[in-house]
């Protein structure tokens, strides 16, 4: 796609023809302007006009604007901008959790609970079946450390990357990046820890009996709640002030 220059044009996003939007010669702003209203018609036989006539500062039917791109920006197949579907945010999320699961196996293995639940499926005894397991729940100091462990993980590695580049690893493999809700910059480092913290926070009570049933169900909703929301934004989204849209 050709680089445009910056100013005013129609807006793509727009509902109703005529509205038009900035272009800062890289992507798509917030700053937007209302079609503006046709002229009243004079005279008993005077009608709407559906074409301006040339002069008084227009442009003839058949040339554009003095400035005017010959190519305008979303005149290509990029379509940049447009919020980003929810297929790519649930792709994104799970190749970004592929550094997490790994993580999580060597944390079980440093922390013992690895070998304990392989002795205790060997010894085929429940009891020690159990209590390997028990030590993966938030309450035992070993699922304590690795949750903790993957928590501050995942927030150097959302907040990170969505603050320097608007995007994590898995968003750029989909082509979807996090920007602000009202102009088209990365998140700052509150948005994007806000993001985090509503997002992965609730992990924190996985294991606690009711409170970790309630979280797991809270994940479930935030996760679908952009396929009805009519921005497309996740919980993590409204808290963080931002919204997902796509990079190409």
């Amino acid at each position: 796609m050709t680089e445009q220059p910056a100013g005013w044009y129609p807006d793509p996003f727009a509902a109703e023809p005529g509205a038009t939007r900035y272009w800062d010669g890289e992507r798509w702003t917030s700053q937007a302007q209302a079609p503006a209203p046709e002229p009243a018609a004079s005279g008993w036989g005077a009608g709407p006009s559906n074409r301006a006539e040339p002069g008084y500062g227009q442009a003839g039917y058949d040339q554009q604007p003095a400035g005017y791109p010959e190519e305008l920006p979303w005149a290509s197949a990029d379509r940049s901008g447009e919020t980003a579907g929810w297929g790519a945010r649930v792709g994104a999320y799970l190749l970004d959790m592929i550094p997490v699961v790994v993580l999580t196996m060597v944390l079980l293995w440093m922390t013992g609970v690895y070998d304990a639940m392989n002795a205790a499926i060997a010894s085929n005894d429940t009891a020690a079946v159990d209590a390997a397991s028990a030590m993966m729940l938030v309450t035992h100091p070993a699922g304590f450390t690795i949750t903790i462990a993957n928590l501050a993980f995942v927030a150097l590695y959302n907040i990170g990357f969505h603050t320097s580049r608007g995007q994590t690893p898995g968003k750029m493999l989909v082509g979807i990046r996090v920007r602000r809700l009202d102009e088209d910059r990365n998140p700052d480092l509150k948005a994007a820890g806000l993001r985090w913290l509503v997002q992965f926070g609730p992990n924190m009570l996985s294991g606690v009996a009711l409170l970790g049933m309630l979280a797991g169900m809270f994940s479930i909703a935030d996760h679908l709640w952009p396929l009805w929301d009519q921005r497309r934004q996740a919980f993590h989204d409204k808290a963080g002030r931002t919204l997902v849209v796509r990079a190409r």
